[in-house]
């Protein structure tokens, strides 16, 4: 009894001064040498009771007697054990892939989990479950997941705990908990808002798409295709389901014009589950305004015309939609003098503008008609041109356009070149070519009368008629005005009736070779100031002279 008196002192005296049970014992032995029998230490990891009472001030201890702190229980969040003398923490982050699911996913699929920046030989216990302590092969992050839960029912919260062990750090216990839905909540559903609108409203406001029933964080798709032709895509977007599971998207066309009318269904896609709905743009909703077409000004004076032109605005068509404006005259609706199409803008309305070419002087006076188009619309208006007499058109007449041989060298016919409608007392100029402008024949400038008209005469000054067999070119100039026009000199029975070739050939030893010798001509030719009187004048001085 003295002896195990005397161990009982020893180890009490070591434990109030702070030395581990283990030491105790050692110097309980070795005051004790002499013992028969060895005495068990409290405590001891057989779990054995010793026959000496235990001090209080070993009550409610966690030392287990190995120097090991024992892991704290579950708690919320991520648990860490104090452990004096270790190391910091484990730094990892913990989220569970689904944080709603149905009782038959958890149950066949189980609870995905991924935790990033571990360390291979981790060993990782997920509960409840039946996969037992993994050992984290290696670095980075960790996918796992949570089975054989049973016997859950819609609305039940799974609660969910995943401990990670590293050698040498404390222990990091993560919490999270998993929501049971029931399968008819948890199929999608899309919705598309409006399913009918006008082609108006479709591209301001286009159209609107709703999904849910997905999961939380789950990618989704939406694409529209046409409805008579699906292999048709016309848009496509993705996006990621929100906590409730639901996600929504809004297609704005931009362009397309009235490309849009039609029927068109949108699909949508999140996880397994595909869902499709359909929606329609029509032309209008019966009461959008007619198209209207405005043309200005409406009446104006040629001068102005040719200056300016007119302005015509095509409007309530539709955004994008081609407009085609189309001119032509009252009297010949069908033919068309200028044609351009363009885009309606954002305001939905087409403009030109229609200037003619500077060709033509008064000509362009009259009553024109210009329609307009857009899609299926259409609107027609008028515009007139009035001649105001600012305008110089000059005209050029040939007389006659076909003449013998004999009678082109006649000097009392040959082919008369008139130009009226002239300033008074304006040069006048009159060219005749051969038939393809290789050589000029034949030149003569000369002034207008007080009537703005003015002319020359041209005839053949060899006796051999089939000499200017061919067709000749003219062209005269008033004012920078050019107009052109021909004559053609054939054979008859006197001349012998055969084509020499193209005027101003070698046709015969007579012939003009060159434009200087055709040129000639102008000697013998009648120049005309008074009209048909100084013709007539001309002949008698000719006839005297004889």
């Amino acid at each position: 009894m003295k002896r195990l008196a005397l161990a009982a002192a020893v180890a009490l005296t070591a434990s109030l001064l702070g030395i581990g049970p283990a030491a105790a014992a050692t110097a309980a032995e070795g005051s004790a040498a002499s013992a028969a029998e060895p005495t068990q230490t409290p405590g001891d990891e057989d779990g054995g009771d010793s026959t000496e009472p235990e001090d209080p001030a070993d009550s409610g201890s966690e030392d287990d007697g190995d120097g090991q702190t024992t892991p704290p229980g579950e708690g919320d969040g991520a648990d860490e054990t104090e452990e004096p003398g270790q190391s910091e923490p484990i730094d990892a982050s913990f989220s569970l892939d689904q944080t709603e699911m149905t009782a038959e996913e958890i149950s066949t699929d189980g609870i995905g989990y991924t935790i990033d920046s571990l360390e291979a030989g981790d060993v990782v216990t997920a509960e409840p479950g039946s996969e037992g302590a993994r050992t984290v092969e290696s670095d980075g992050t960790f996918s796992g997941t949570i089975t054989g839960s049973t016997d859950l029912q819609d609305g039940d919260v799974l609660d969910v705990t995943v401990t990670v062990q590293r050698e040498g750090q404390q222990t990091k216990t993560f919490n999270g908990s998993v929501t049971v839905v029931d399968d008819e909540a948890a199929e999608a559903e899309l919705s598309v808002t409006p399913e009918t609108q006008s082609i108006d409203d479709y591209l301001v406001d286009g159209v609107s798409m709703s999904l849910t029933g997905c999961t939380a964080g789950e990618d989704v798709t939406f694409r529209i295709v046409g409805a008579d032709d699906p292999e048709t895509q016309y848009w496509e977007d993705s996006t990621r389901a929100d906590d409730d599971g639901a996600a929504s998207a809004t297609f704005l066309p931009g362009t397309g014009g009235d490309g849009w009318i039609g029927e068109f269904v949108v699909q949508a896609e999140c996880g397994d589950q595909s869902v499709e709905a359909s929606f329609s743009v029509t032309e209008g909703d019966g009461d959008a305004p007619e198209s209207e077409l405005t043309v200005s000004p409406k009446s104006q004076s040629l001068s102005e015309f040719l200056e300016g032109g007119v302005s015509l605005t095509m409007v309530n068509c539709h955004v994008d939609s081609d407009v085609t404006f189309r001119v032509s005259t009252s009297d010949d609706p069908d033919t068309a003098i200028w044609e351009e199409s363009q885009k309606a803008g954002e305001d939905a309305a087409g403009y030109a503008q229609f200037t003619p070419d500077g060709e033509g002087g008064t000509s362009w006076v009259g009553e024109y008609r210009v329609t307009a188009t857009c899609g299926d619309r259409s609107d027609e208006a008028t515009f007139t041109v009035a001649d105001d007499g600012s305008v110089v058109d000059p005209k050029l007449s040939v007389e006659p356009s076909e003449i013998s041989g004999v009678d082109f060298v006649n000097r009392e016919k040959g082919v008369m070149l008139t130009v009226t409608a002239c300033e008074p007392e304006a040069q006048v100029q009159f060219e005749v070519w051969s038939e393809d402008f290789d050589t000029k024949l034949y030149e003569q400038t000369t002034h207008s009368d007080d009537e703005g008209t003015a002319g020359v005469q041209v005839y053949g000054l060899a006796d051999d008629p089939q000499a200017y067999i061919g067709t000749y070119q003219v062209k005269a100039n008033c004012q920078d005005i050019g107009m052109d026009g021909q004559f053609v000199v054939t054979g008859d029975e006197s001349g012998g009736g055969t084509d020499s070739g193209e005027a101003g050939g070698s046709g015969g030893d007579s012939m003009p070779r060159t434009g200087a010798e055709l040129t000639g001509l102008a000697a013998g030719g009648l120049l005309i100031l008074g009209g048909a009187a100084a013709i007539l004048l001309a002949r008698r001085r000719a006839q005297l002279e004889r």
